[in-house]
């Protein structure tokens, strides 16, 4: 099943987020929908931290309801992660290094450009479960981010690689053109496989990497890729480790 085809979009000139937009309006949806903002107040990110998007950048959030277990769910990261990592390769100049950054990021010349946010919900009339995947691009202009921490991204946006000011409809209309294209290409029941496509695209196997966990504790070592279900493989001067949650640094 394509959740990605034939979707309903609903676009509005401001919202506080597009993710909770779609929870106020759950009821409504028995379809995939789109709810997408010219501008976001009060955008979400990772982690109960604020996406910043302002006027000109893309804010939106698609809903949907997958056949697959509720366990399987975290993978359509994965794979809107390869849809905008592909979207934005025919944006850029050639020769800009665009890197796929675990778990949900996307990143330019190791800025950070987008982020992804998954959310499940519970459809109570029907008790459905429902995916929402929210996803924030800095087209035209960037947040400047004021931070102590030395492992802190800087942020860019996509027009500092290209000539051109990028128009958000069109912009859409190319990053769903992507999504269906993998929709199609990959059936739910293989999602797992869409992992590959994601490692192609993100760091090189080897590259230094730091994990901070929810406890603060920091963990160094070199990234050995993914597991079977996503998980990043670290492997620590005590032996190597799979890790499921967590901010994560690559360099050193």
């Amino acid at each position: 099943m394509n959740h990605f085809l034939d979707s309903d979009i609903i676009w509005l000139d401001s919202v506080d987020s597009t993710n909770e937009e779609i929870k106020r309006r759950i009821l409504e949806f028995t379809k995939p929908t789109w709810i997408i903002a010219n501008e976001q107040s009060n955008g979400k990110g990772r982690n109960g931290n604020t996406w910043f998007s302002n006027y000109g950048n893309f804010s939106g959030s698609i809903i949907f309801f997958p056949t697959v277990e509720n366990t399987y769910f975290h993978l359509y990261g994965f794979l809107v992660g390869v849809a905008l990592y592909d979207t934005v390769k025919k944006i850029v100049a050639n020769g800009v290094d665009i890197r796929l950054k675990w778990p949900n990021d996307l990143m330019i010349e190791n800025c950070k450009v987008a982020g992804i946010l998954l959310e499940s919900v519970q459809k109570s009339v029907c008790h459905k479960s429902g995916l929402i995947v929210g996803v924030g691009v800095n087209l035209n202009s960037s947040p400047r981010l004021e931070s102590n921490s030395k492992k802190h991204y800087k942020t860019e946006c996509l027009t500092s690689y290209t000539d051109n000011k990028i128009n958000q409809s069109t912009f859409f209309s190319g990053f769903n053109d992507q999504l269906i294209k993998l929709g199609s290409k990959i059936p739910e029941k293989k999602l797992c496989s869409v992992l590959k496509l994601w490692q192609a695209r993100s760091y090189d196997k080897g590259s230094q990497v730091q994990i901070t966990d929810s406890k603060g504790k920091i963990n160094s070592g070199s990234f050995l890729g993914l597991d079977e279900i996503g998980g990043l493989i670290l492997d620590e001067n005590t032996g190597v480790k799979k890790i499921y949650s967590g901010d994560v640094y690559f360099g050193s």
